[in-house]
Order: structure tokens, then sequence, then C-alpha cells
């Protein structure tokens, strides 16, 4: 018994070691952001514990297309987390839930339905969300969404806060953010002649 316990821990100190030499542990940030949709852009960079950059998180609007660098976003709101590689490019974005995954759209697209709607207050597709990828655990938090000309413009004329938490999690040695078990999406979104926001929301079921 004692020389199983021994294993394990040897084990466990070997896969924690190979994960430090894949993924650098980083500085931790928190940011706060204001978002107006006259001034989609938010973006920074992650250093790692060396002070050298090694990630770098951008946000844009849905309207946002630039397949060279940054690829495409889409939906109301969305944001990707690229690591830097040592040649100085950016590599995929682990916020995406496989290395095979070629869409733009991952779990860190959000609609208007996540922010203030039918799924604002789902587990994993709400205003808040969860990433585990890279020795990180990532939140997102977008909040207090309003309309800067009226309710009927809310699409086009609006505000809302994004609050960024990246912190090390050491027990996170996956290279990409993976699958969830259900996904709530919105079929329709718009505001009725009385000035509220509705939708029609519905939840997807996915394979384990």
């Amino acid at each position: 018994m004692k020389k199983h316990l021994m294993f394990c821990f040897i084990f466990s100190l070997s896969g924690s070691n190979k994960a430090e030499e894949i993924y650098p542990k980083i500085v931790p940030i928190h940011k706060r952001v204001t978002i107006t949709s006259d001034k989609t852009a938010f973006e920074f960079y992650l250093s790692s514990k060396e002070r050298e950059k090694a990630y770098e998180f951008v946000c844009r609007d849905g309207e946002y297309y630039d397949e060279e660098y940054f690829g495409n976003f889409s939906g109301f709101y969305q944001c990707k987390l690229f690591e830097i590689l040592k040649n100085g490019h950016l590599g995929t974005d682990v916020l995406g839930p496989d290395g095979n995954w070629r869409s733009s759209v991952t779990r860190a697209r959000f609609d208007m339905s996540s922010i203030i709607g039918g799924c604002k207050n789902h587990q994993e597709y709400g205003h808040e969300r969860i990433f585990l990828t890279q020795w990180m655990k990532v939140n997102i938090n977008i909040h207090d969404l309003k309309p800067t000309d009226g309710m009927a413009k809310i699409f086009e004329k609006y505000s809302f806060i994004v609050d960024v938490d990246i912190i090390n999690h050491p027990s996170v040695q996956s290279e990409f953010s993976g699958y969830e078990k259900e996904e709530c999406t919105a079929e329709y979104e718009g505001v009725d002649k009385n000035g509220n926001f509705t939708d029609k929301v519905k939840i997807i079921k996915h394979k384990e």
C-alpha cells in the first residue's frame, strides 16, 4: 500500500513537472473595461512569471472579420485567448473545445440572450463563463448591458462591462477548454412594442 501511494505521489509530481514544461505559469490578472457600440475592441497580453508575453486575450463584436490575424468574431460579442508561439506568431484559440475545432464559434461567444435574456443564468452559457485550459482558470463576465439610444436600438447602440480574471490553476493540464454537456442558445432575439427585450432560447444536449 505504501509503495502504491509513493508511486502515485511520484507520478503526480512528474505530471505536474511535465505540464510546467509545456505551459508557462502566468502573472494573474484582472481586467475591467466598459465596452460601447462605438468602441468594441478589447485586448491585453498575459505575461509569464519571467515577464515574457505568453498569451494574447482579444475581444471583438460580431461584425469583426479578419481571418489573417485574429480570425472572425461572431454573435453579439466574442473573446479569444491565443498562445504566443516562440516565433512570436499566435497559436490556436485555446478557448476552443479541442485542437481540431475549425470554427471561430466557441463557448466564449456571447449572444444578447446570454447577458440579459433567457440564457443569462445558464451555468455554462450565461453571462459569466469559466474556462479551464493550459494550467489556467479563465473567467469572463459580461454584465450591465444597457441601451445608449433607447431600447429599440439596443442592438446598434449599447454599453456593457466586461470583467476578466485569469489565474494559475495547476490541476488543469488540457490544451483546450473542452466540451460541455449542454448549450443554451437563442433562436430569436428582439424588442417588443413595449420596449422589452424578448427572446426564444433552447437547450441543446450534447453526447458525453
